[in-house]
């Protein structure tokens, strides 16, 4: 009787540990590789009961670890992102003129060419930074938080001879939601 049992335990152990595992219902994923998530509009429109608490906020944020030394918290806090396709996606959409790119420093809308050169003195895999203009939003009724991004500029790392680092450069600056290009930051 004990070897039965022990058996049909294996067995039922065997099974369940050769399921299929279940889709990440979340869409994130640990990898720089694209996935497509459903966004419910009835759960991403904060017009319908949400209130504006941010107008126009501006923050820069590392999305690359500049110092090698702090790796352990930046790798745990930028785990999820996936840079390097949030940068193929926008600078695809430049060149297909489905977006403009613009000078963060005059503000003035680049041309092709432009963004070429660009390219060709900084690598995409060093974009160190983003600079993120956003609208927040409030629900109250549902305590929701929404955040919408009207702009953002990708700020490569640069590095010396050695691997120091030596700060950031400006790289494009697009904008989305049909949001009005702003002044450059020579004019700030």
């Amino acid at each position: 009787m004990k070897y039965k049992t022990t058996l049909i335990l294996l067995i039922l152990i065997g099974l369940f540990a050769c399921k299929n595992e279940k889709p990440n219902k979340t869409g994130y994923k640990k990898n720089n590789t694209e996935e497509s998530v459903n966004i419910n509009p009835e759960n991403f429109n904060p017009e319908k009961s949400a209130i504006k608490v941010a107008d126009t906020i501006m923050y820069i944020t590392n999305v690359k670890n500049p110092v090698p030394e702090n790796a352990y918290y930046m790798d745990q806090w930028l785990g999820g992102a996936k840079i390097q396709l949030l940068a193929d996606k926008i600078f695809d959409a430049v060149y297909a003129g489905k977006l403009k790119a613009y000078n963060y420093i005059t503000g003035k809308e680049m041309t092709i060419q432009e963004v070429k050169e660009l390219e060709k003195e900084f690598d995409r895999k060093n974009i160190g930074q983003i600079l993120f203009t956003e609208d927040w939003y409030f629900d109250p009724e549902n305590l929701k938080m929404y955040k919408q991004v009207n702009s953002l500029m990708l700020a490569y790392f640069r590095y010396d001879e050695d691997g120091n680092l030596l700060g950031n450069k400006a790289g494009i600056r697009v904008y989305f939601n049909g949001t009005k290009p702003m002044r450059g930051a020579q004019d700030y």
